[in-house]
């Protein structure tokens, strides 16, 4: 089972192409507080992840205070 995080706290990400994990844009989307993100990956110094089945990046400092592992 794939391990899962909780966000401690709203953060601004890239949504990504699904097929090419590539930006759909500069726009950043806010994922809220209480989210749950799935299959975390660091790709450089970014931080890929799913919410709600969509991938999103955001830079790793930008979200390694707010994660919280669930499983």
């Amino acid at each position: 089972m794939a391990t899962t995080y909780e966000l401690t706290k709203t953060i601004e990400a890239v949504k990504l192409n699904k097929r090419t994990l590539r930006p759909l844009g500069p726009e950043r989307h806010t994922i809220p507080f209480g989210a749950v993100l799935e299959n975390l990956t660091l790709e450089r110094d970014l931080q890929r992840f799913y919410y709600l089945t969509e991938p999103y990046e955001c830079p790793r400092a930008d979200i390694a205070s707010a994660l919280h592992q669930l499983s």
